[in-house]
């Protein structure tokens, strides 16, 4: 029996070397074929990915949803880029990325964007788009930031409300993702979950899905597959490059951290109902629960400039289904910007 048991012991080690390597040798692959396509700023403690295009004396700064990357951008960026200077990036451990110092707190967050700017030479001021999980991580650095941004559209933003506190049920949910995601961590890090996102390519898909259920047992029916409604609503670039990114450990340890502190980020975010004295647009999507949206009017409503608006013809990811209504919030953003500017200036 103990003979059995050292051989299944072997076994398994021998099949975990094996899966590191071919972890190594696939992401060394992944990065010849999927170079970033922007430069990765050096922080000191780890680097950013960072996308530029177009030029201008005023930026705008793209902030992507919790679990996405410039890609979720891509149109909104190539469409502004022949008027203004449209920055992108991608918070650490996602995309291209490194893996960022520990817990990923809205806080945390907007000082590595701040100090991302700085490193990068990007002057203010900024008129700051931030999409869902942005919600927090736009309005904080605002906040902190106030002479530094001209302006800010949030798109269908996780508001602060909705996790300080958070309900018994979304305090649960966010402990059962956490718990998944570190579990598949794990599994990264001996090539499982690479090896899964290889068989979904081909014809044992049944294999594969039995596979993700197992590595997200705990989770919610259908939350833990790619048949999931919430992955069919990625934009098509992020759902094409989910094989490269999500198959990082990196990825995995960032979302649980993001996921156990949502609270800690919300409470980071609530300390400043009155964020900005800019101009302001809030875009709520038709799907939105109707909680958030009711808070998206409250939210704007407390504002000096705020204007609520709502998408009926989209989904969460407004950008992707109406992008001229993005173009045209932050266009009015910009103008009323301007004029503030022009008014506060002294007559001759």
């Amino acid at each position: 029996m103990i003979q059995i048991a050292a051989w299944v012991a072997g076994l398994a080690l021998l099949g975990a070397a094996l899966g590191m390597v071919y972890q190594s040798l696939g992401t060394r692959r992944d990065g010849r074929i999927h170079p970033p396509p922007g430069r990765l700023v050096d922080l000191g403690t780890h680097r950013l990915h960072l996308l530029e295009a177009g030029q201008g004396s005023l930026t705008i700064l793209l902030e992507a949803g919790l679990m996405s990357t410039v890609l979720s951008w891509s149109d909104l960026q190539r469409s502004l880029a022949g008027s203004f200077r449209v920055v992108s990036y991608d918070r650490a451990g996602l995309g291209w990325s490194e893996l960022g110092p520990m817990p990923r707190t809205a806080d945390r967050i907007v000082d590595e964007l701040h100090t991302l700017l700085e490193r990068a030479a990007i002057p203010p001021p900024y008129i700051l788009v931030g999409h869902s999980f942005g919600g927090l991580t736009m309005p904080l650095f605002a906040a902190r930031f106030s002479d530094e941004v001209a302006g800010m559209v949030l798109v269908d933003p996780v508001v602060a409300a909705e996790w300080n506190p958070p309900s018994e049920h979304d305090l649960k949910l966010t402990r059962i993702g956490a718990k998944v995601c570190r579990r598949a961590a794990i599994l990264a890090r001996i090539g499982l979950t690479r090896f899964v996102a290889f068989l979904l390519t081909t014809g044992v898909k049944n294999l594969a899905g039995h596979l993700v259920r197992l590595i997200s047992r705990g989770s919610p029916a259908e939350s833990g597959t790619v048949s999931s409604p919430w992955f069919a609503a990625l934009p098509p670039a992020e759902k094409t490059m989910a094989s490269v990114f999500w198959v990082q450990p990196k990825f995995a340890l960032t979302i649980a951290s993001q996921l156990e502190n949502l609270p800690v980020s919300a409470a980071n975010a609530g300390q400043f109902s009155n964020f900005c004295d800019k101009p302001v647009v809030i875009l709520s999507a038709r799907t939105a629960p109707e909680r958030r949206r009711a808070e998206h009017a409250a939210m704007a409503a407390r504002l000096p400039k705020g204007e609520h608006v709502s998408a009926e013809n989209s989904n969460h990811w407004i950008m992707q289904e109406d992008l001229q209504l993005v173009i045209r919030a932050i266009e009015k953003v910009i103008r009323d910007s301007e004029k503030a500017v022009t008014h506060s200036m002294p007559a001759r």
